[in-house]
């Protein structure tokens, strides 16, 4: 049996419009876009094979970065550490030599570094003056207290050690030390102006000595125009000079050094700070003998 021939006019085309070559360009359009589809597909995988690739290589770019950058920071953060602690000592070494020369009974600028400190601290954890006490306040204060008599190296002796009370010439001469000590720190300021416990210091020296009445001096500020600091020195300076032998005055004792210190509130002293003090007394007096005892030993 013969087999049957394939005629194109045999196929049943279905009627599109009544047109068999409008369905021939309908299936052309549709091999057409499948072929588009299969290359933006092939072309969309090859983009993202790249990228892949592109965004590994980046992500180890920026950890390499970020390792040099952190390694970096630490050798910054180790010289500034070495500078700061080898400004620390000349520093030290300066206010030990002032210190010498005074007949103060050792380890002076230690205690009262650790008086201002804790009143700090204190003033942090009650939220008292906020806009000054940060959480670098009270390391600051601490380092910068040392420098409050620096100024007493330009004190001659006759005057600085001389036994009893100074003639009124004698006391304007003594004054004068406040503000030899601010001339030198400002100085220093000046080459380190982001130093904040310098600055913190310039601060201390030039206005510890005055009052909240404002009968002190030199610049006879009153309140809170003191910078604070210096008020918090004031109280810390004052404490220390009461409990320690002088070529003036024999020690005084704890109980009799903090009612002096009491007295002084709202007219020596700043009120609050004399509330802190209070509260907080007996750890002054811990500090005291703590650290009497050290340097005796």
């Amino acid at each position: 049996m013969d087999k049957p021939q394939w005629r194109p006019d045999a196929i049943d085309y279905p009627s599109i419009a009544g047109a068999p070559d409008e369905y021939l360009k309908l299936l052309f359009d549709f091999f057409a876009n499948q072929v588009d589809d299969s290359l933006q597909n092939e072309l969309i995988s090859e983009l993202m094979s790249g990228y892949s690739g592109v965004s590994r290589l980046l992500e180890e770019k920026n950890r390499m970065l970020n390792d040099y950058n952190e390694r970096l920071e630490e050798l910054v953060r180790d010289k500034v550490r070495e500078i700061s602690a080898a400004q620390m000592a000349t520093i030290h070494s300066l206010v030990k030599s002032a210190e010498a020369r005074d007949d103060n009974t050792g380890a002076h600028i230690e205690r009262t570094a650790m008086y201002c400190m804790l009143i700090a601290e204190k003033l942090y954890e009650r939220g008292k003056y906020e806009d000054v006490v940060d959480d670098f306040f009270p390391g600051n204060i601490a380092k910068a207290s040392p420098l409050h008599d620096i100024g007493k190296i330009g004190i001659r002796d006759s005057i600085l050690l001389k036994p009893g009370n100074l003639t009124r010439d004698e006391f304007e001469v003594m004054k004068t030390h406040v503000r030899i000590g601010y001339e030198t720190l400002a100085s220093v300021a000046k080459l380190y102006p982001g130093n904040e416990f310098i600055r913190m210091g310039v601060e201390i020296a030039m206005y510890h000595q005055e009052k909240w009445d404002g009968s002190g001096y030199l610049s006879g500020l009153a309140g809170e125009a003191i910078p604070l600091s210096a008020r918090i020195m004031a109280i810390a300076d004052v404490y220390d000079a009461l409990r320690s032998k002088r070529t003036y005055k024999e020690a005084y004792s704890h109980d009799k050094s903090s009612e002096i210190i009491i007295k002084g509130r709202g007219t020596h002293f700043d009120p609050d700070l004399v509330d802190v003090f209070i509260e907080n007394r007996r750890l002054f007096a811990d500090i005291f003998d703590g650290l009497s005892q050290s340097a005796d030993e």
